[in-house]
């Protein structure tokens, strides 16, 4: 989707006061993947943020949640927090509350089904650091594993954005322990992400990273059945993204294309009146 970024591209380089609220918000920001997706659709110059690393963590409290720590790069050169992680303490009512089901994927019907789907969020820091993330884990963390990625082979954050919107579709066994639920989102983004564009492994010494979040998960639950899922949402959000950008330009044109052509008239009553006054003198 490069030539995205090329068609409205404005030709100066991205400065402070123009950088995507979608990763670089004012205030810290919390909203579900859902709604994240659908910013990250809009954002013209998605294809060009690439994450440098996912950090896989677990939290020191007693309920030892895991959530990964995401580190993307702006073409400006700075570089966005996010944490996203698998909440499933939250009212089964109010699950859709916030999400934008306009998102161009094929999201399952959860209340249909009578199952709540769980609550996938993503928490943006507003410096770019995970400092201003430290208040929502009190007791603090450890770094059990990381994967890195070449600049060459990076995924951009849309790439992010698309396999969060297929991961949520999956919903663990309601006898699975939340810190299991999250531990299964953790690990699977992280994997799914190293195995499609090739990162570099690196697990911490101290620190044992549990496959599944040590669930025993069946064959629609497992990193290749995501990895196949993948590809035709990331075709649909593809497709879903050319047009609304496209949109976009065109009504952000319409306003310039209604001024030319009233200077254009006004050039031509200027012309005629001009021609009028030469007749009579």
């Amino acid at each position: 989707m490069g030539f995205l970024s090329l068609f409205f591209k404005s030709g100066r380089a991205p400065t402070h006061q123009s950088l995507p609220p979608a990763l670089f918000p004012t205030r810290e920001h919390s909203m579900s993947t859902g709604a994240w997706a659908s910013s990250i659709q809009d954002l013209v110059e998605s294809d060009e943020c690439r994450l440098r690393r996912i950090v896989h963590c677990k939290a020191n409290s007693r309920s030892r949640d895991e959530f990964l720590l995401i580190y993307i790069r702006h073409p400006s050169g700075k570089v966005a927090t996010v944490l996203a992680s698998r909440d499933t303490s939250f009212d089964p009512s109010s699950a859709h509350a916030d999400e934008d089901m306009s998102l161009p994927h094929p999201a399952m019907d959860m209340r249909a089904l009578g199952v709540a789907p769980s609550r996938d969020r993503i928490r943006l820091s507003s410096d770019g650091t995970a400092a201003s993330l430290e208040r929502h884990i009190l007791s603090g963390w450890g770094e059990t594993h990381t994967v890195k990625f070449s600049k060459s082979k990076a995924p951009s954050v849309a790439h992010l954005a698309v396999l969060l919107t297929v991961v949520h579709r999956h919903v663990m066994s309601p006898g699975a322990s939340a810190e299991m639920r999250s531990g299964w989102f953790a690990y699977c983004v992280a994997e799914v992400m190293r195995e499609i564009f090739l990162g570099e492994s690196k697990p911490n010494k101290k620190w044992v990273r549990v496959p599944y979040g040590g669930m025993k998960v069946g064959d629609r639950d497992t990193v290749g059945a995501l990895i196949r899922e993948f590809t035709p949402a990331w075709d649909k959000f593809s497709r879903g993204q050319v047009a609304r950008l496209v949109v976009r330009y065109v009504f952000a044109r319409k306003p310039k294309h209604e001024e030319d052509k009233k200077a254009k008239k006004k050039a031509e009553m200027d012309s005629f009146a001009h021609m009028l006054r030469n007749m009579e003198s």
